[in-house]
């Protein structure tokens, strides 16, 4: 139950932040896009689901998670998730 409630928090927080990658992407170059995806675009993510949808944070809060730890668990598997294109561009040039 807890993994399920963690990808629906998951997918709401990276929703803003994969557009806000994908515009500093198309500015700045592949690179910019998948940094500011693992960094800024998490924060940015996290501001506008607290903006937009507050209230679900009791939800989460009844489950056993806070919004430092939800916040936590997003920035590490961005993170990860970020590895993989660096490290592809790095083998490949």
């Amino acid at each position: 139950m807890q993994s399920r409630t963690f990808r629906k928090y998951y997918l709401d927080v990276n929703l803003s932040n994969l557009v806000f990658a994908l515009v500093l992407g198309n500015l700045f170059g592949f690179l910019w896009g998948v940094i500011a995806f693992c960094t800024v675009g998490a924060l940015i993510g996290y501001m506008s689901f607290h903006f937009l949808k507050k209230n679900e944070y009791y939800l989460y809060y009844n489950l056993g998670f806070t919004k430092s730890s939800l916040l936590k668990r997003v920035l590490v598997i961005n993170l990860i998730l970020a590895l993989i294109p660096i490290i592809i561009l790095i083998l490949t040039t």
